[in-house]
């Protein structure tokens, strides 16, 4: 199993909101749109790589019932944590994105923030779909949001700083555009006491295309119904750095 993500979890829920909301709350009027638009019945569904669990307790609030899986054991802590003290109906897995097993079907499945870039190949990827597939019962849906190139070329090439009462984040960005691939070094100084304390790791990511990403959904039995690029910031000039997915299993 992937060991996901260490350093990030540490200021995972603080960092988000540095930028005035986090991204699950940013999302879900598009992720509540949608499951109306297509009529998918309130019942299970599975978050892919839950983070924190935000969206799933987001959600719970709205009569679902929630699973979740990630790879980061700290992760999967803060969203359990999260969960009970919600008093919500959830289960959330330590599980690899790329081996997802469910002792249920659910009617829908989500992945948010980027979480399908994180895969960086096409074996992967076919993998994490095949796995959302088996996950989801006869009909159901996946929902799902990826960094397209647009994304990469304006937002990953330069470094950030977040300053919090408790941490600074940094993360120096690069994205190599022959490859498809782009990197953030993240370095967290976290505030222990009268001093702070480093802890740094690579978050990878890969531009996945979107003749890719369709043939990849289709072999593993996943119809697409829409690909919309969408800009989810306040920001005009940004554009449209995001791209939306719905499919259905056959």
């Amino acid at each position: 199993m992937s060991a996901g993500y260490r350093v990030l979890p540490l200021v995972y829920d603080r960092w988000q909101q540095t930028y005035g909301a986090d991204y699950s709350t940013l999302i879900l009027p598009r992720l509540i749109a949608t499951i109306a638009r297509h009529g998918i019945p309130t019942a299970s569904f599975l978050d892919v790589a839950c983070g924190t669990g935000t969206l799933g307790v987001l959600m719970s609030k709205r009569g679902w019932t929630f699973w979740g899986v990630d790879a980061s054991e700290r992760m999967v802590e803060i969203a359990q944590r999260k969960v009970r003290s919600a008093r919500r109906p959830a289960r959330i897995l330590r599980q690899d994105m790329r081996s997802i097993r469910l002792p249920v079907r659910v009617g829908l499945a989500t992945s948010m923030f980027d979480s399908i870039n994180h895969i960086l190949s096409r074996r992967d990827l076919r993998r994490v779909f095949r796995g959302v597939a088996g996950a989801l019962a006869p009909g159901g849906y996946f929902v799902f949001d990826v960094n397209n190139e647009l994304c990469y070329r304006k937002l990953w090439i330069s470094t950030q700083a977040v300053q919090h009462r408790d941490f600074t984040l940094v993360l120096q960005n690069r994205y190599e555009r022959a490859r498809r691939r782009a990197f953030s070094f993240v370095t967290v100084f976290l505030r222990a006491g009268d001093r702070y304390e480093r802890f740094a790791e690579i978050v990878q990511e890969r531009w996945h295309t979107k003749p890719e990403l369709r043939a990849l959904l289709q072999e593993a039995g996943l119809v697409v119904l829409e690909s919309e690029d969408f800009n989810f910031t306040d920001v005009p000039d940004v554009g449209p750095i995001k791209t939306w997915w719905v499919a259905r299993k056959r």
